[in-house]
């Protein structure tokens, strides 16, 4: 492997590694706050809800642009599982929605594992 290969490898193992942080940081909120809405009244559930759907739209966003970013297609997987996250939330089946973060959580960490071997085998992590 030459030095520019390495430090492509590097620098898109950085980019993943970012990434994987920060969703699964993302996806542990939304799943404390899909725990959450279901103790709620129905009058404040409703506001609950649009909340947490508007922060699983901006998630769903976020996995898109790591999957672009890196083509790692464990994030485009991470994506659909948000996505029906959303749909879960839309017709207030949480625990299914909680299902579907929790599986996205573990897609995610699946996706940063080579990254993070990679960095730490530099010894920059």
């Amino acid at each position: 492997m030459t030095e520019k290969e390495l430090s492509l490898n590097v620098k898109k193992a950085v980019t993943i590694f970012v990434y994987v942080e920060r969703i699964k940081s993302e996806l542990i909120i939304v799943a404390r706050l899909l725990e959450e809405i279901q103790n709620f009244k129905e009058n404040e559930g409703e506001g609950a809800k649009k909340l947490v759907l508007s922060f699983l739209n901006a998630l769903q966003g976020e996995t898109q642009i790591a999957y672009n970013v890196s083509k790692e297609k464990n994030f485009e997987k991470a994506t659909m599982k948000v996505w029906e996250a959303t749909e879960r939330t839309r017709s207030r089946e949480y625990g299914e929605a909680i299902r579907c973060v929790s599986e996205a959580i573990s897609i995610s960490t699946t996706a940063g594992q080579p990254a993070l071997q990679l960095l730490k085998e530099k010894e920059l992590l």
